[in-house]
């Protein structure tokens, strides 16, 4: 089995996603593992990020001792799946998804759903909502029916 090995944060070219970096910083302190910052954009719309925030993104991962990786493809959440599996994801860090959002998150829950993720509200003082893993949800489900 994979040995379990770092906290991955998926940011987009936004600078609100500094919030993301760094709450996935303490997370990955609290599992005592590294931290690794993934940005994947379209490749099919041609657009290019902003290099300014794409800087401020690389160098607030850089203060909390992250590697930043930026990849073009037109699947982000595949790639950011197959990322989190190759380096032993303990926890994928996401924004919180807002209404008409990409479905990013369930279609990333969908293909590792023996991976947490939490989702960070940066709108709403970085509160992070967690997806946990069924195998885990039901050991947390028999430890609750014990304590009651």
């Amino acid at each position: 089995m994979k040995s379990k090995n770092c906290v991955l944060v998926c940011v987009t070219p936004q600078s609100k996603c500094e919030q993301l970096i760094r709450s996935g910083s303490v997370i990955a302190k609290q599992y005592g593992v590294p931290l690794e910052v993934l940005s994947v954009f379209h490749e099919r719309d041609g657009v290019s990020p902003d290099p300014a925030v794409l800087e401020e993104l690389y160098e607030c991962a850089r203060s909390e001792n992250a590697q930043m990786s930026v990849y073009f493809n037109d699947s982000p959440a595949i790639l950011a799946a197959v990322i989190a599996k190759k380096k032993g994801a303990v926890d994928i860090v996401t924004g919180f998804p807002k209404e008409r959002s990409s479905h990013f998150v369930s279609a990333l829950h969908t293909l590792v759903p023996d991976i947490q993720i939490s989702m960070v509200d940066v709108d709403d003082n970085g509160k992070i909502y967690r997806m946990i893993p069924q195998d885990a949800q039901q050991h947390y489900e028999m430890v609750g029916a014990q304590g009651t």
